[in-house]
């Protein structure tokens, strides 16, 4: 940043990315939905249409957990960006990546919900979530290494990063032996966000806003 540029301009940019963020978590959850298809049935009976429902159980999964997943990673995207005192141009570049994953995911979720029982899909689904809490890993530790954050971080926040890429990554293996075992091994995720909200506590309303400037 130049020394010219004036507090006003700088949080205008911090703004707008944050913005650009949540557009890109809006259209991501919105995209999801999409992987979801259902069969146009002539003159269907109450039992065909049961039938039909049953048969997209794996595409309903499979939305059902995208989104619960996307929900999360916008979660610790919002406490994360709160908590930064200004950004700079490899936040900037790290964020965009960031951001080109999850929009990417709705991709890998309308496989998993075709092919579902196939190891590499499953795998590829796994891979791609890695891919972006990796990437959420490498902006944090920018930010804390860069000054962006303010002093003495919350260190409770480091188990729950931890966890979530551990869940995906573990399933990975799993996905070759059981394609069905490597996705209940994602159901992890809801034991790992009812420990986490306490944790959040801090970071909401009433706790100190953060500083976006120098």
């Amino acid at each position: 940043m130049s020394s010219a540029e004036t507090r006003a301009e700088r949080e205008f940019d911090y703004d707008r990315t944050v913005a650009l963020s949540d557009g890109i978590f809006a259209i991501a959850l919105t995209l999801l939905v999409l992987s979801i298809d259902f069969p146009r049935l002539e003159h269907p009976a109450d039992a065909d249409l049961w039938r039909a429902l049953l048969a997209e159980r794996v595409q309903l999964y499979s939305y059902a957990i995208s989104f619960a997943v996307v929900a999360l990673l916008w979660t610790r995207h919002h406490t994360f960006f709160r908590r930064l005192r200004r950004i700079d141009a490899r936040m900037v570049a790290l964020n965009l990546v960031y951001l080109g994953l999850v929009a990417f995911l709705p991709f890998p979720t309308n496989l998993l919900g075709d092919y579902g029982d196939h190891a590499p899909i499953v795998v590829f689904y796994a891979g791609t979530l890695l891919l972006i809490t990796l990437v959420a890993g490498a902006m944090r530790r920018h930010a804390t290494h860069a000054g962006l954050l303010p002093p003495e971080p919350d260190r409770r926040v480091l188990p729950h990063m931890i966890a979530v890429p551990l869940i995906f990554l573990a399933s990975i293996p799993v996905a070759f032996a059981s394609p069905t075992a490597a996705k209940l091994v994602w159901l992890a995720l809801i034991v790992e966000g009812r420990l986490r909200w306490p944790g959040t506590r801090s970071d909401r309303p009433g706790a100190a806003a953060p500083l976006r400037h120098d």
